[in-house]
């Protein structure tokens, strides 16, 4: 392990921050697809995990694989349902244990990929494990039979991947939720799994800031033409999300260096910066709260980060 990387632990986060919900207990992934050979896999239950793969004339390429070893095998099963081909990659999204887990339950002759910051961080499985407990109601047996696997290929920057007849790329556009986030697109049906970067109204800036984020989105958009959004844990989103995010982002990125130069302090900006009307969440749905938590989060994030503490 590189003794200067580090994973999150929830000492990084406010008392009252609530766990993320992760618990695969009866979830069912269901196919669509989204352009020819290329697959989303949907979670049945919401914020529990997506994946999904694209189909060549060599193989198979999979996106993420997911928290357990049953879950892994499900989404096997679904490839299973559209081809035989062999798996021949598993991309991780990122390091967390929602998408790695579920490494160790897929054939050793798939090769698994990783961005070089998210297999800096892999070896601290037990240190995961941790951390996902109570976002699975606390049930270690969720983990049942995990163990670590490392990856094959490691990327810095992008790869590209022939799947015969079918073009997947790896991108990395800088930290968002994570240090390594990847970007999996496919060219051919304009799809991109964003894994944590997206989902909700707008990001949640877990390991980064947001001028960082920012950066990294502007690059994404820059670079890719993308019509569909997969992310790990919502909806399948479109193109306007991106840009909504980028708004959402570029504002709080400004008020916190508002404050900083008024010299308030970070329950002073905490009490200033409220989530804008347009990212609110109408009292009664049930996600209010969470995207509060959220924002909060983003808040005190980037002003720890820009104030250098």
């Amino acid at each position: 392990m590189n003794g200067k990387s580090r994973i999150l632990t929830w000492a990084d986060f406010p008392e009252d921050f609530p766990p993320f919900f992760l618990d695969p207990a009866g979830c069912t992934l269901s196919i669509k697809e989204i352009g020819k050979g290329v697959y989303a896999l949907l979670s049945s239950i919401p914020n529990v995990d997506n994946a999904g793969f694209v189909v060549g004339e060599k193989g198979v390429l999979v996106i993420d694989a997911h928290i357990s070893i049953p879950m892994a095998r499900q989404i096997q099963e679904r490839v299973r349902e559209v081809t035989d081909q062999p798996i021949l990659y598993l991309v991780n999204t990122n390091y967390h244990g929602d998408h790695t887990f579920g490494n160790c339950a897929f054939p050793e002759t798939t090769l698994v990929i990783q961005h070089r910051e998210t297999a800096e961080r892999v070896p601290y499985m037990e240190e995961e494990k941790a951390f996902l407990l109570p976002c699975v109601g606390s049930k270690p047996e969720t983990f049942a039979g995990v163990t670590l696997r490392l990856p094959d290929i490691v990327f810095t920057d992008s790869l590209r991947i022939d799947l015969g007849g079918q073009t997947v790329e790896l991108h990395w556009f800088g930290p968002a939720n994570t240090p390594g986030d990847t970007i999996t697109y496919v060219p051919s049906a304009k799809a991109a799994w964003t894994g944590n970067m997206t989902g909700g109204s707008f990001g949640l800036a877990l390991e980064s800031d947001a001028p960082t984020y920012l950066g990294t989105l502007t690059r994404f958009i820059q670079t890719l033409e993308v019509e569909k959004l997969i992310p790990a844990h919502a909806p399948i989103l479109g193109p306007s999300d991106l840009w909504a995010y980028l708004a959402y982002f570029g504002q709080l990125t400004n008020a916190i260096q508002k404050a900083l130069s008024a010299g308030w302090t970070l329950e002073e900006t905490l009490d200033r910066t409220p989530l804008g009307e347009a990212f609110r969440l109408p009292p009664a749905d049930p996600r209010a709260p969470f995207m509060e938590g959220r924002h909060s989060y983003n808040v005190r994030r980037t002003y720890l980060s820009l104030a250098g503490k």
